[in-house]
């Protein structure tokens, strides 16, 4: 994948020449915003590292983007079909300041984005005293990182008995779940398979304050209409999920069009 830590490198060396790889030309920060010698010098570092004894596909590490410039794939063609085998790796010249997508020195390699966040970081550590709306809180993150729906569904509902507010409950415990989970993907502690499962975990409890949010927007007539919807290609919707529930909560009509939306389908 496009984000393969630590690398397809370290896969390599990891499974031995059994099993043929597939990756991980980085399709953002190389395909689409690097120069064809960039391009290039990649497929090269991958060839040497990863597809010297072959058993590689060399290939973007995730979908590639309809704005990807076409000289771009181009050279990710050409570079390919000049390299030959046996291949002499020296040919392929200095690749010493090249590294592949997973390696700390990757151009598409960026600082966590909680990097700074006091609630991420709190939410890390151990009270040794809750009020009881910061237990539910406590609760309702761990159940999150626990991927325990159950435990989820049981702490919303004991926050509701509290008194706390759906808005509260949704945006201080299970939200905030979800974004520690997300810095420790991004460091690298995680895997995507992990961000699914609390993904699930987050959706399998949301029926029950979804309601109550929607109902917190007001009777005073809407503030505004909002069209939402993931575009072509992407069917990832909790992100999506969470900002129509706020701007509901905040009185705004909104219109979801749901996943996979083709661009002629927003102004229609």
């Amino acid at each position: 994948n496009g984000d393969m830590y630590p690398g397809m490198d370290h896969a390599k060396r990891a499974i031995g020449g059994q099993i043929s790889l597939m990756g991980t030309l980085s399709p953002f920060s190389t395909l689409m915003h690097g120069s064809t010698t960039d391009v290039a010098n990649e497929v090269k570092k991958l060839a040497a590292e990863v597809g010297y004894n072959g058993g590689l596909i060399v290939m973007p590490g995730c979908d590639i983007d309809w704005t990807i410039p076409d000289e771009n794939l181009k050279a990710m063609i050409d570079t390919c079909a000049s390299i030959k085998y046996p291949m002499d790796v020296q040919a392929l010249g200095d690749l010493s300041n090249v590294y592949l997508a997973g390696h700390p020195k990757h151009p598409g390699k960026r600082a966590p984005s909680t990097a700074g966040d006091v609630d991420v970081a709190e939410a890390k550590t151990h009270h040794k005293e809750l009020t009881p709306h910061e237990e539910v809180n406590e609760k309702l993150v761990e159940a999150i990182m626990e991927y325990d729906g159950d435990k989820a569904i049981e702490w919303v509902k004991i926050g509701l008995e509290r008194g706390m507010t759906a808005q509260n409950i949704v945006f201080d415990g299970l939200s905030l779940g979800m974004k520690v989970v997300g810095d420790l993907y991004e460091r690298n502690e995680r895997f995507v398979t992990d961000m699914l499962k609390a993904a699930k975990t987050m959706d399998k409890a949301m029926p029950i304050p979804t309601p109550l949010l929607e109902q917190a927007g007001g009777d005073g007539g809407p503030t505004g209409t909002v069209v939402v919807g993931l575009v072509r290609g992407n069917t990832q919707d909790i992100g999506k999920n969470l900002v129509c529930l706020m701007l509901k909560a905040n009185g705004f009509k909104v219109i979801d069009l749901g996943k996979n939306v083709k661009p002629e389908q927003f102004i229609e």
